[in-house]
């Protein structure tokens, strides 16, 4: 059973159990009168990757690889131990990419504010046979309180997003706040785990666009600086932000956490084709850039390629950073593991 408190309410979810707190607000990658067509596809009985790909691999391939692409697990093992035992709060849960493989070998709670997205995992739950491993809580993170009781806490591409859809608060104290938040609620041995890109990716400084913005040269400046050029270019308020390895570290222990490790994620945390522990000041990292082709890379708003012109650079200037011994600093996506 999953307990908690929402404005009051206690609450205790059995498996296949739903509990809702509506709200409007949240990310979306898809019209929701779309996805609630998906949903009704599935629930006639088309496999959720057939319906998925007949709508999506053609006309936006970048939304169908996130959300059936086998790679987006791919830090369980590396990062998240497979042997974990215990209950897993998955937030942010999405499209399920996480939640229903995490749920063949264990109890998960998907949390996803968006109404249709908790639907799709739902339908394709059932589908793949995990629904009496799943319960499903449509709320923000921020309006439920739980108990201690988690094994682990996945928040995979959440803290950068954690103050967009909060005009009231500072952005920044909101993710603070929120890594709190988890620390207060994993399990006595528990473990968050991050997927989050680096502010300092070397792609970033070279003049890729932010994944969030969509927009170069902005977001990988200092977070006061960054919203400043924001605010000059758009009269918004900055509402995303990413970190550097060192800035990510004191995030976290400022927040409680008492053992921080980083791993690099190329060609990022979304679809992971290398994972490599930063331990011992990446000294794995150096040698895999010195002795390894490394994966192409690609403007993370849209998935689109980047030009070959610009890979080569790439490849040159990590060579160059592995060979400098500070390579880890400019990895584009960390996987972290905080306890």
């Amino acid at each position: 059973m999953i307990r908690f408190t929402c404005q009051g309410q206690a609450v205790t979810l059995a498996p296949g159990e739903h509990f809702s707190r509506p709200r409007e607000l949240g990310f979306r990658d898809t019209p929701a009168t779309e996805l609630l067509e998906l949903v009704a596809e599935l629930e006639r009985g088309t496999p959720w990757r057939d319906a998925v790909a007949r709508r999506f691999a053609g006309a936006k391939p970048w939304l169908h690889a996130i959300v059936a692409s086998s790679t987006r697990t791919a830090f369980i093992g590396p990062v998240l131990p497979s042997e974990t035992t215990g209950p897993v709060l998955d937030i942010g849960a999405g499209w399920g990419q996480l939640a229903r493989p995490l749920a063949a070998t264990r109890r998960v709670l998907a949390l996803e504010p968006v109404a249709e997205r908790l639907a799709f995992i739902r339908a394709a739950a059932r589908q793949d046979g995990v629904d009496g491993n799943l319960s499903y809580l449509e709320a923000d993170y921020f309006e439920v309180e739980f108990a201690p009781q988690f094994a682990a806490i996945c928040a995979i591409g959440v803290l950068e997003w954690v103050g967009a859809f909060q005009a009231a608060v500072d952005p920044q104290a909101r993710q603070v706040d929120f890594l709190r938040k988890v620390r207060r609620e994993l399990a006595p041995g528990g473990m968050l785990v991050l997927g989050i890109e680096n502010r300092l990716g070397l792609k970033y400084l070279l003049g890729c666009p932010d994944d969030h913005i969509g927009v170069p040269d902005i977001a990988q400046l200092p977070a006061r600086l960054a919203a400043m050029r924001w605010q000059q270019a758009t009269q918004g308020t900055l509402r995303s932000f990413t970190y550097s390895l060192d800035e990510l570290r004191r995030l976290l222990l400022q927040a409680g956490f008492e053992r921080v490790e980083f791993f690099a994620a190329f060609p990022d945390y979304k679809l992971p084709r290398q994972i490599i522990s930063l331990a011992d000041g990446g000294a794995a990292l150096h040698a895999w850039l010195l002795a390894h082709p490394i994966p192409p890379e690609h403007n993370g708003y849209d998935g689109s390629p980047l030009p070959a012109a610009f890979q080569q650079t790439l490849a040159a200037r990590y060579h160059e950073l592995a060979t400098q011994g500070v390579a880890r600093h400019f990895a584009p996506s960390f996987f972290v593991r905080a306890t």
